[in-house]
């Protein structure tokens, strides 16, 4: 990662390999976990039912915590693929073989007009790295803290 070992962003030093280690995970794990969870249907939700024998009270409310995780999973849903459009060519390139398209690394070195040497020193990482920057939803980007 030549231009990429060392970034510094608003002032805060960039973890280029931590940055990269999220937004892997995420591609790898949240997100396909998210756009299952996006489309499961609500409708199966029902109303309390109220009678007069006396119940202990959960803490918290298991129905509106599943809501909300489900308008979650439907933000990232719906921003991941706005947040790829908004890479520079070669990053929304890859990143939308891999991760939308189902496509493997093989696949992306076939199709690009680098080595693969470059494809995973520079083009790869650099993909990661704009995709947290812009990535809406949560923080990605890992910045080292400063002493």
């Amino acid at each position: 990662m030549d231009n990429l070992e060392q970034l510094t962003i608003f002032g805060n030093d960039l973890n280029v390999d931590k940055t990269i280690k999220k937004v892997r995970h995420f591609f790898e794990v949240d997100y396909p976990v998210a756009k299952r969870r996006a489309h499961r249907d609500v409708t199966g939700l029902s109303s309390p039912v109220i009678s007069g024998m006396p119940k202990g009270t959960p803490v918290g409310n298991a129905t509106e915590e599943r809501l909300i995780n489900r308008v979650y999973c439907r933000q990232v849903v719906a921003a991941t693929p706005k947040t790829i459009d908004e890479c520079s060519k070669w990053s929304r390139k890859i990143l939308r073989w891999l991760y939308l398209n189902g496509e493997d690394d093989t696949y992306c070195i076939n199709n690009i007009p680098y080595s693969e040497r470059w494809y995973y020193k520079q083009l790869k990482p650099t993909a990661f790295i704009e995709f947290a920057e812009i990535y809406p939803v949560e923080e990605l980007l890992v910045f080292e803290k400063v002493q």
